[in-house]
């Protein structure tokens, strides 16, 4: 697949830091050549399993110790989370979606099957029959897969995070992370997310002389984003609104943290759950070309996604500057490292 011939449709490729090799957003406008319903049916399964990911991968880069700061203590840390997207949701069956107006499709794949957005660099083409007289108005090729395997040597997607731990008041984190409105081509995103870390020893008797640190941890993320939908097809007369695609989405991760320093390594673990709900939604007028209507919004999407999570990592101190890595077992699993620099205490005078 030529990538530079493919700009970006989706916010998360940017995340991936791949830029300039994603998948051409035009291509999913194409499904609206199924009408309203299905096209919703076969974008959502296309995209199902890169939302998923992304998901998953924003929850992560929280921490690296469940120990918190002094007051005004800080944390500075960036961390790349990579989530491994399992090699079965590189397709979806269109015939298992209860299409109503596609009428039969055909794939290059051996077992009939379309690509997602992880999947590989095949074609599948759809025939158009919503008035059921047995002769298709249309037809038309979904996008391709990236091919992530093949072309970019990873099962997965990524999601870099840059975040701020500031002791604030009765061993207590508060935790901020923030992304800059990034542009590429028609694509742009944005990101933000607060979080509170707590250590729960102080309120357990006979806990707090015990030699390691125990925390638990509540933080959100959003992440809002759009792709132009621009011409592919034209517009009614007079409707100046953009072809567009919009997308947000709310993270949240409750996590209960534990961890121990040997000299300059620290171990940590934790326990928790994490869940997510993104809507991605179509926006402007589009005049399809076969049946000369005008579809208005015609696309509105929800994703959710939850999955208990068991985490462990390790942590390099040295000095206030540290590297550490983690692993993480949950639905999508994923593998987190990071480089930062940690301030434990802030004396005033």
């Amino acid at each position: 697949m030529d990538f530079k011939k493919k700009p970006a449709i989706f916010f998360g490729l940017i995340l991936t830091a791949i830029c300039a090799q994603a998948q051409d957003e035009n291509d999913l406008t194409y499904f609206l050549n199924a009408g309203k319903g299905d096209a919703s049916k076969l974008i959502g399964a296309y995209l199902n399993p890169a939302i998923k990911g992304l998901s998953y991968g924003f929850n992560g880069g929280w921490y690296s110790s469940a120990k918190v700061h002094k007051t005004l203590g800080f944390d500075l840390s960036v961390t790349l989370n990579g989530v491994f997207v399992p090699a079965a949701d590189n397709y979806f069956n269109p015939a298992s979606l209860k299409l109503e107006a596609i009428s039969s499709f055909t794939s290059n794949d051996p077992n009939g099957q379309a690509p997602t957005i992880m999947g590989p660099d095949i074609v599948t083409t759809y025939s158009v029959d919503a008035d059921k007289n047995g002769t298709p108005e249309a037809t038309f090729k979904g996008p391709r897969g990236i091919d992530f395997k093949n072309n970019i040597k990873i099962q997965g997607v990524a999601a870099p995070t840059a975040n701020l731990s500031l002791g604030i008041y009765k061993n207590t984190d508060l935790k901020i992370r923030y992304m800059p409105e990034v542009k590429r081509n028609s694509t742009s995103i944005k990101a933000f997310g607060v979080g509170v870390m707590h250590d729960i020893k102080q309120h357990l008797p006979g806990m707090k002389i015990l030699p390691f640190d125990l925390s638990v941890l509540v933080a959100y993320t959003n992440i809002k984003g759009s792709t132009g939908m621009e011409n592919t097809f034209a517009k009614p007369a007079g409707d100046a609104r953009k072809q567009e695609l919009l997308y947000n989405m709310n993270a949240w991760l409750f996590q209960a943290l534990i961890s121990k320093k040997l000299a300059i390594l620290t171990f940590y673990g934790g326990i928790g759950f994490n869940t997510a709900k993104t809507s991605a939604d179509a926006k402007g007028s589009y005049i399809i070309p076969s049946t000369n209507v005008a579809l208005k919004d015609p696309v509105s999407l929800d994703f959710s996604s939850k999955s208990a999570r068991i985490s462990a990592g390790m942590r390099l101190n040295l000095g206030p500057v540290y590297l550490n890595g983690e692993y993480v077992l949950q639905k999508y699993s994923m593998v987190s490292v990071g480089i930062g620099v940690s301030i434990r205490e802030i004396k005033i005078y």
